[in-house]
């Protein structure tokens, strides 16, 4: 799976989606989505990369808890093949809880 098509399936949850960041004074009304590149795992053999694996996390930013975004994310990841772990911190500085989802395209 591409990035694009990654892009494509979030966007059917219904929030706002981006890659990496929304620009300062450009984000969305909470919840929303960022997406990021953050390391490859690629098959690699006789200095020829066969099989590129990018490692991805996904970012939702939500004011309060919201299970039910999470339970739609976590459905989609799940229908679509795509394995996934999570971990999740709050915030205080901007008042915010952050559910990372980490998951591995190939």
């Amino acid at each position: 799976m591409k990035l694009s098509e990654l892009y494509s399936l979030l966007k059917t949850i219904g929030i706002p989606v981006t890659y990496s960041h929304f620009e300062e004074g450009q984000a969305p009304a909470l919840p929303y989505i960022c997406y990021l590149e953050v390391s490859t795992e690629n098959f690699k053999a006789d200095g020829k990369v066969y099989q590129k694996v990018t490692d991805v996390d996904i970012e939702l930013y939500t004011r309060f808890k919201d299970l039910n975004i999470e339970d739609s994310i976590e459905q989609l990841l799940n229908e679509n093949g795509i394995p996934w772990d999570s971990d999740e911190i709050y915030i205080n500085d901007e008042k915010v809880f952050q559910k990372t989802y980490e998951v591995r395209l190939i």
